[in-house]
Order: C-alpha cells, then sequence, then structure tokens
C-alpha cells in the first residue's frame, strides 16, 4: 500500500516536504521580496513576498536538503531562521560553505545517505552549458525513496541531457520537480541558452519520459533572470495539449498530495 507524502511550494525553488515520516525543507530562500542582489540589474530579488508565515516554513523540521548555494536557493537570512543544530545535508562542493554560517550538523552525500527509512540518493548535472555552464559551477539533484511511497526526483538546477535521462531510467520516479524559470544571463544565452529548463524544455520532457511520470513544476516567477512564467508554461502546455494530470504547476503556498 502506497503511502501518503506531500509537497508544499513556499517559493521559487523552496519546498516543504513530508515523506517518510520525516519534515525536510528544500533549497531554503528565506528573505522579504527584494532585499537579495538582481540578477540581471532590473528588479531585486525575490520579486514576491512570501505567502507562508515563517513558522508554517520552519517548524518542526528533521533537515534541510540544499541542491546548491546560489543566492536564489540559500540565502543569507537561512542562517536566521534555522536552529544552528538542524541536519543539513549538502552536496560535496558546499559543505564547507555552509558550515562557516554556523550549521554544525553539515553533512555532504557523496551518493547516497539513509535516514531512518528514508533514502536520500544525490544526482547530478549541468547548470547550464558552455562558458555558462562552467561558471554557475557544480549543482545536485536528489532522489528521495522509502518503502511503500511514491519516488520523488527532484532535478534541482539541471538542464534536460542524456545524463538526467539515464537518472530518470536508473530511478523510475513517480514525481519529478522541474525547475522550469527558464533562467538567462543574456551576453551568454543568445548562443548557450537558457541555464534551467525553459517552456520549451518542460514540454521536451513530457514527451520523451514514461507517462506514468508526474511533473512538478517550480522555480518562477521569483527572479528577473527567469523567462519562463506559469503563465507562459501553461500557455506552452495548452498548445501541445499536454494532460494537465500530468504537469502541475503549484502556486506559492500550494501543497501537492504525492
Amino acid at each position: 500500500m502506497e503511502k501518503k507524502a506531500t509537497l508544499r511550494l513556499v517559493r521559487n525553488a523552496t519546498l516543504r516536504i513530508s515523506y517518510a515520516g520525516k519534515n525536510i525543507l528544500v533549497d531554503p530562500m528565506l528573505a522579504e521580496k527584494g532585499t537579495l542582489q538582481s540578477a540581471l540589474g532590473v528588479y531585486k530579488t525575490p520579486r514576491v513576498h512570501l505567502v507562508m508565515p515563517m513558522n508554517e516554513i520552519v517548524e518542526d523540521l528533521d533537515m534541510v536538503l540544499l541542491t546548491h548555494n546560489h543566492i536564489d536557493h540559500y540565502d543569507p537570512t537561512v542562517k536566521q531562521h534555522l536552529p544552528k543544530g538542524i541536519r543539513f545535508f549538502t552536496q560535496p562542493q558546499d559543505k564547507e560553505i555552509i558550515m562557516q554560517d554556523g550549521f554544525m550538523n553539515v553533512e555532504a552525500i557523496e551518493d547516497s545517505k539513509s535516514v531512518g527509512s528514508l533514502s536520500i540518493h544525490r544526482t547530478t548535472g549541468h547548470h547550464g552549458f558552455g562558458q555558462i555552464g562552467e561558471m554557475m559551477r557544480a549543482v545536485s539533484g536528489y532522489v528521495l525513496t522509502a518503502e511503500g511511497y511514491p519516488t520523488l526526483y527532484i532535478m534541482g538546477d539541471c538542464k534536460w541531457e542524456k545524463g538526467i535521462q539515464h537518472t530518470i531510467e536508473k530511478y523510475n520516479p513517480d514525481y519529478i520537480v522541474v525547475n522550469c524559470g527558464g533562467a538567462i544571463f543574456p551576453e551568454f544565452s543568445k548562443t548557450e541558452g537558457s541555464i534551467i529548463p525553459d517552456e520549451q524544455e518542460v514540454m521536451r520532457m513530457l514527451d520523451e519520459t514514461p507517462k506514468h511520470i508526474t511533473f512538478i513544476a517550480v522555480h518562477m516567477d521569483a527572479t528577473d533572470h527567469g523567462q519562463t512564467s506559469r503563465t507562459i508554461l501553461r500557455n506552452e502546455a495548452l498548445h501541445y495539449k499536454i494532460d494537465m494530470k500530468r504537469l502541475l504547476i503549484p502556486e506559492d503556498g500550494e501543497c501537492i498530495q504525492l
């Protein structure tokens, strides 16, 4: 019998997940609207307010899961809102940075980690290609598995490519959280494309993956370098006659039963 898990979109790529008896906060960007640096110099980040009170985001957490430490996934206010002793899982490249912020229980996941009945498998990918991909540095994703629970793949800021397809073939997830804001840096993106999937890339993913997989689209409407909005993504899906049961586009604060 499949057990229940929930995923709640906080804002941008920040998620609060209840899975296998654990409360997990993914990629916390908790700063107030307009208090962080802009990516393009147009609008300060974040572009939208939090719609959830802070206690609903941070209380009763068992762990934090960080895909990478860019400011729209881990901002300077996080150390003010979370207890320094919280269990904090990172990719190996980010462990020292998080420890420098005073977090004392930081663990790098090389391959996989078990926490009770929960298994966390780290995956890799490319945060863009070419010169901009190199500048973005390392980025990870995570696959969550537990007996009796649907398999959840958090892609992170990874572009669609063969390596991601192989990850999907390996773990056969039921759900994939895709960061599909189509973020760009104009001086590079004319030749090298976006640094995370855009609406057209999501359509390819839907076309090239098994039909039982449900995509949960996040990382939109919160930064100025994100060119794909929820409205644009829905419009693209409508044009391609996508079954919207396969493509969930939650609003900030919305909770999805997995």
